[in-house]
């Protein structure tokens, strides 16, 4: 079924290359580009819907057309967001003079693989704090900071010392 699809795309792209050569231009071309271009567009979605449908004047895309998402690409997905999510936390803290932190992020997700982050647990035990300002405001800076990064109630943001 494919390489039939296939054949007949590749068909009519070369029939519409030959054809624009050899049509003139004028009338009859303005005419006839139109009408070439309907018969590409119907190869090209000629699997996706009921031909015999169509032929008698209503559309589907048929009862056994489904589309499907894959599960494991959709987790793996989320799972990238985020660790770039805790990477980024983690640069936050740097940028705070907070080297070593560990970051986990507390989130959900719904039946549509739509990512909610609903808070974060940041890990101060065995970092390090480079930076001259005061303990307190380093901690309060970075507590701002992340819960504005992650889009979440600064009461979310845990930190661990």
């Amino acid at each position: 079924m494919m390489k039939v699809w296939l054949l007949g795309v590749f068909t009519v792209a070369l029939t519409i290359s030959v054809l624009s050569l050899i049509l003139p231009e004028g009338k009859i071309s303005k005419f006839a580009k139109p009408f070439i271009s309907l018969i590409a567009i119907i190869v090209i979605v000629s699997p996706f819907i009921d031909a015999e449908e169509l032929l008698k004047g209503s559309f589907s895309f048929g009862e056994n057309k489904t589309v499907e998402t894959d599960g494991e690409f959709l987790e793996y997905a989320v799972s990238i967001k985020i660790d770039n999510y805790r990477r980024n936390c983690v640069q936050i803290a740097e940028n705070n003079g907070i080297t070593g932190s560990e970051v986990v992020i507390d989130y959900t997700v719904d039946e549509n693989y739509g990512l909610h982050i609903k808070g974060a647990e940041i890990n101060l035990i065995n970092a390090v704090i480079t930076s001259e300002d005061k303990h307190i405001v380093i901690l309060q800076r970075l507590e701002n900071e992340i819960s504005a990064y992650l889009n979440v109630d600064k009461a979310e943001i845990k930190i661990y010392e």
